[in-house]
């Protein structure tokens, strides 16, 4: 009757870890469209990365105030996550959100998905991770899907037209998150995530401060209204912070492979969103880029088959 019973709870946490990670995704798929609608309208990018990185930095430094989790970062550890932070927060940040103001939502949300394939290439490089037949079939999709968007960017009828600079900005994001995940992976068994991602926020929003303050101090807050203030706090609280918490528990649970997972489910909620809340079309050339894309993180996400 016990076993049953302890059972029945690792299903039900298991469950509701589920649950925790689609929301998570739902959240960085739709952050996407809240982005597009206040950058850059109400804020530059460039400000809009430094609000988010600041509120995430605030909450995650006062944690260990309510809580036992004083666990810090020394030593050489520290430079790593310091340029983790950099890497990984304000110049991902920072690149994405150009990107996402500068191009189409579907396009940016289907580019985004790029990053699993971009970790695999770096892990390869400087970590000497395996990279079999699989995963250079991922590549060549991947890759494949990437080029299609980007070229057929002219064919677009979009309400926001694709741009190739948007677009660039777009794979610029995603190679500096994969970087900051390569640099974390050989610390991650050593710190929990949560104390790595307090870290890094803090030195991502560090780092922004230099480039952001003229930006941030232009900001005609007057101008905001009762819609304006809600994707504003969406993308810094949901799309940014709850998202990365929610994230960061699967990986302590899971581990990052399961975890990372559920990337599928951001093109899905963006270009959904994207389709319903801001008059997108979905062309033909959209859905094979995709369905290219999609099939090359998943190839790339396969039990490594060894080169011989």
């Amino acid at each position: 009757m016990e076993k049953s019973s302890n059972t029945d709870s690792k299903k039900t946490g298991a469950l509701w870890l589920a649950t925790a990670l689609v929301v998570a995704n739902f959240f960085y798929g739709t952050n996407v469209i809240a982005v597009k609608y206040i950058s850059p309208r109400l804020m530059e990018p460039v400000a809009l990365t430094f609000s988010r990185l600041l509120f995430s930095a605030i909450v995650l430094l006062s944690i260990p105030l309510f809580s036992r989790n004083t666990e810090t970062i020394r030593g050489k550890e520290l430079g790593v996550v310091m340029i983790a932070g950099l890497l990984g927060m304000t110049c991902n940040q920072l690149f994405s959100i150009k990107g996402i103001a500068a191009t189409n939502p579907i396009h940016a949300s289907l580019l985004i998905m790029s990053t699993p394939i971009i970790v695999s290439i770096l892990a390869a490089i400087f970590l000497k991770e395996a990279f079999g037949w699989n995963r250079i079939g991922g590549l060549v999709l991947g890759l494949s899907g990437a080029v299609l968007l980007i070229s057929m960017r002219k064919q677009s009828t979009s309400a926001h037209a694709p741009t190739l600079v948007g677009d660039l900005f777009i794979l610029a994001g995603s190679v500096c998150y994969s970087s900051y995940l390569v640099l974390i992976r050989r610390i991650s068994q050593r710190y929990s995530p949560m104390t790595i991602l307090r870290y890094a926020f803090a030195f991502g929003a560090a780092f922004s401060i230099p480039i952001a303050c003229d930006e941030f101090a232009a900001i005609d807050w007057k101008q905001f209204n009762g819609y304006d203030w809600f994707a504003l706090l969406y993308i810094i609280i949901t799309g940014t912070l709850v998202a990365n918490i929610l994230m960061n528990w699967g990986v302590m649970k899971w581990g990052p492979s399961r975890t990372g997972s559920f990337i599928y489910f951001q093109p899905l909620f963006g270009t959904a969103g994207a389709i319903l809340l801001m008059n997108e079309s979905l062309t033909i050339w959209k859905l094979i880029a995709g369905a290219l894309i999609i099939a090359g993180v998943w190839l790339n996400a396969l039990k490594v088959k060894r080169l011989d």
